[in-house]
């Protein structure tokens, strides 16, 4: 009876694993224990690693299906009974269960991994150890010098130099009281202070010893980036393993080749991460399927940078379904805000570094698929989503009812809207050539909010109009205070004119020329830091705007 050896290398030493009995008893034992092993990454060394039998079987059944489950079940059990040097077989409630270690021998009794000789009677009656003081050095007295006492630090300056040390080493402060922290803070305090381990690997939410994660050749990267210009589109790292590595997903060593190729691409300068927690998904920066927006992504940021006041709010991949009323803005620019609504069912970052994801979103009515961009919000810009603009001006107006729906693929969406008869109206609509506002008769087949529909008959005003200019758009009262004149109504006079006109209305009119949500444009006319404003005492939602002189 032969043996078989396997060196498995660590940090820290070389253990070498002797598989004893015939020559498939010690394949089949080598096998097992290393799918052990990748099960349990991020186990200590002699932390014992259990598995049923019957589990290991049908595993192998599923992969080599030429034996039937019985006698897999068999084969296991006399190949592991040969080794008993490094596999335990104890009877458990639902069979034999299968348990050894990373080191490859059997776990040791609990009580045998205790360690005594730091418990405090051992080392109460151990003496301390005897401290050895250098020799003072004498100045020599015929050479006279100034000599600086040190001038004990403050407690702040002592706190400001820890802070700045901490912040030149990349070190996160020590943190005192853990149930202060939010749950993003906890895991932005873990994940910091697992990149700080020496020889860790990690990605995001994926981490392992490197010594445990394969390495990338300059030659496979060179492969995985000709694929995805071949296919012009992001590609998911289940493809890429699969087509470029020959690696199935779900298979034991598909999670250690999926943190090798995302470690790997992401200090690839050409390549982008646009994936979503559980679907991580890579592009080249050259090559993105959604067509850029008629406003420039930077300026629609700036335009949603109201969102990030409510950003505590927020709470993505929570919900299933959302329901959306289209405004003037989203549908002129193919936009939606990743506002708390929305976001409840838009997938969250990978990492917090991350600023842009790429998804796919699904029409039943139309039966197409198509790719759209999500900006996550920033420092200084709000988040949104972008690439709808085809579809929206296809099938949709401004005022109608949508609805998203998350579907079980992380990146994969469903637009949905409700088909209805032909409606016929003339609708606010911009004529880009000649950079005004006009009434068009519009022929649409979805349902609509009737307080979001812009049509003549409700603002006859609109027509001719001209869009506000950058500057002035960036004012939300200034916005507000032109809308007012644009839809409200003078019950004042032609020299001292007083305008009155309801939120519905306001809501409707400002997002023609930048997106504010119904509390944001409340909290505006109802703040005192703004008197020309003036809610009115008896109707809800009533307000007037009264200019300056």
């Amino acid at each position: 009876m032969g043996a078989i050896t396997v060196v498995n290398a660590s940090s820290t030493s070389l253990t070498q694993i002797v598989f004893e009995g015939e020559q498939w008893q010690r394949e089949l034992a080598d096998r097992v224990h290393a799918l052990l092993r990748a099960s349990a990454r991020f186990f200590p060394n002699d932390a014992p690693i259990r598995l049923p039998l019957r589990v290991l079987a049908e595993h192998f059944a599923a992969v080599d299906p030429s034996a039937s489950l019985e006698d897999w079940l068999q084969r296991l059990e006399r190949a592991l009974a040969a080794n008993p040097h490094v596999f335990l077989l104890e009877h458990g409630e639902d069979g034999l269960v299968v348990v050894t270690t990373r080191a490859g021998k059997p776990p040791l009794p609990p009580e045998a991994l205790i360690d005594t000789a730091h418990q405090l009677p051992q080392r109460f009656m151990e003496p301390p150890a005897h401290a050895v003081v250098p020799p003072r050095r004498v100045q020599p007295a015929e050479s006279p010098q100034a000599i600086t006492e040190p001038v004990a630090a403050t407690a702040a300056e002592a706190a400001a130099a820890e802070e700045a040390i901490a912040a030149t080493a990349g070190v996160a402060p020590v943190v005192e009281d853990v149930t202060t922290l939010t749950d993003e803070q906890l895991i932005e305090a873990v994940r910091l202070a697992i990149r700080q381990l020496p020889g860790v690997v990690g990605f995001g939410d994926l981490w392992a010893a490197a010594d445990v994660v394969p390495r990338l050749s300059r030659g496979d990267v060179r492969r995985v980036r000709e694929y995805i210009v071949e296919r012009g589109e992001p590609l998911t790292d289940d493809e890429i393993l699969e087509v470029i590595f020959g690696i199935r997903p779900g298979t034991p060593e598909a999670m250690a080749y999926q943190l090798a190729l995302d470690a790997q691409l992401a200090t690839e300068n050409d390549f982008e991460f646009v994936g979503v927690p559980g679907a991580h998904a890579w592009t080249l920066r050259d090559i993105n399927p959604v067509s850029a927006p008629k406003r420039r992504p930077a300026d629609i940021g700036q335009d949603y940078r109201y969102l990030l006041d409510e950003a505590r709010d927020e709470h993505p991949a929570t919900e299933t379904v959302v329901d959306h009323v289209l405004t003037f803005y989203e549908h002129l620019y193919g936009v939606l805000p990743y506002d708390a609504s929305l976001a409840a069912v838009l997938p969250s970052r990978v990492y917090p570094e991350q600023t842009r994801a790429l998804l796919l979103f699904e029409a039943p009515q139309t039966h197409e698929t198509f790719h759209v961009e999500l900006r996550y919000p920033t420092g200084n810009r709000g988040g949104f989503l972008f690439g709808l603009e085809s579809f929206f001006h296809a099938n949709l107006v401004a005022g109608a009812l949508i609805t998203i729906e998350r579907t079980e693929d992380p990146r994969r969406f469903v637009i949905d809207y409700l088909p209805i008869s032909r409606q016929e109206r003339r609708l606010l609509a911009l004529d880009e050539k000649q950079r005004r506002y006009e009434f068009r008769p519009t022929v649409y087949f979805c349902a609509a909010q009737d307080s979001m529909l812009l049509t003549e008959q409700r603002f006859p005003r609109f027509a001719g109009q001209q869009p506000l200019d950058e500057r002035t758009r960036r004012s939300y009262e200034r916005v507000i205070e032109i809308t007012f004149e644009r839809v409200g109504e003078n019950v004042g006079t032609a020299e001292a004119p007083r305008y009155m006109a309801a939120l519905d209305d306001l809501v409707a009119a400002v997002n023609v020329e930048r997106p504010l949500s119904a509390e944001r444009i409340r909290s505006i006319l109802t703040s005192p830091e703004f008197p020309q404003f003036e809610a009115d005492s008896e109707v809800e939602d009533l307000f007037y705007y009264t200019p300056t002189q």
